[in-house]
This record gives structure tokens, sequence and C-alpha cells, in this order.
């Protein structure tokens, strides 16, 4: 049976993410800890953390496979050790991470919009000096102006050197 989710967990978790509706709870159906977190878009996502590693004497970590079948990792139970584990992973890799992520999510979001916006004008610039380019090649028939045809042989001169 599950130890009870404490609710000192629950609020360390909403400290790092920053959203009181991120929250713990037991999934019976695959029989594992289930955190629940909100996206970058407010749409709750579900993460469920199990055993993926076994650590050494030595304090290195050998990795454990998952469950053929279910894919699943190894069951975990959720403890002190642990719910560290999962706050330092979310400090690390979670998008709206305070400290050294992304920070807010709509920071970041605004983030990728300028950078969009900036690679479409350099593409736009790219596609202005082209038109330019050739207009400016053909800027003489456009305005009538005679061409002045350049000087170039494809015949071999035969006075020189082979």
């Amino acid at each position: 049976m599950p130890a009870d989710i404490q609710p000192e967990w629950v609020a360390a978790l909403r400290q790092v993410t920053g959203c009181a509706t991120d929250t713990i709870r037991w999934n019976g159906l695959v029989s594992r800890y289930e955190v629940i977190l909100a996206g970058a878009d407010g749409v709750p996502r579900s993460q469920f953390w199990g055993a993926f590693y076994r650590e050494l004497p030595d304090g290195t970590r050998q990795p454990l496979a998952p469950d053929p079948v279910t894919g699943l990792y190894p069951f975990r139970e959720l403890d002190d050790a642990a719910m560290r584990e999962i706050l330092e992973n979310l400090q690390r890799t979670f998008v709206g991470n305070p400290w050294d992520g992304a920070g807010s999510p709509r920071r970041e979001i605004l983030r990728r919009m300028r950078a969009n916006r900036a690679a479409g004008a350099r593409h736009y610039d790219r596609l202005g000096t082209e038109y330019a380019d050739r207009f400016l090649d053909r800027v003489k028939r456009m305005r009538g102006e005679p061409l002045v045809p350049v000087g170039l042989s494809l015949r071999r001169d035969p006075n020189a050197p082979a």
C-alpha cells in the first residue's frame, strides 16, 4: 500500500513550479505515484515516477530497464529522498523554472515568438535583396537604354600559345 502524500511535498512542488494546481496523487490504475503539472499551455499533464536506477555501493547509478509489457519502470516508494530528486529534476528541466530555466511559460513563448519574427524578417530581407539584384540587372532594358555588348569570344585565338 502506498505511503500517504505529505502536504509539505505538494507545497514544495508548487513552490518550484509556481502553479497552484500542481499536485501529487496515487494512481491505482497503474500503481504508481503521479505528479500532475500544468504545461506551458495550462493543460495538466501527468508524470509517473518509478525506480529508474539502482544505486551501487560506490555511489554510481546503474540504469534499470522498464517492464517490456507495460513500459513502466519498477515501483518506487515516495519518500523524502524521492521527493528531493523530483524537485531537483524539475529545477533543472521545468520550463517554468524561476531560477535557471526558461522563466515563466509566458516569457518563453514570447522569446520564441520574437525569434520567429526575427527569422522571418531576415528571410524577407534576403528575398528583397535578391529581387533588387535581379531588378538592377534588368534596369537598362526596362528603361530602354542600349545594351553594351561585352566583347567575349568563344573561339580559340590561333595566335595564343598552346
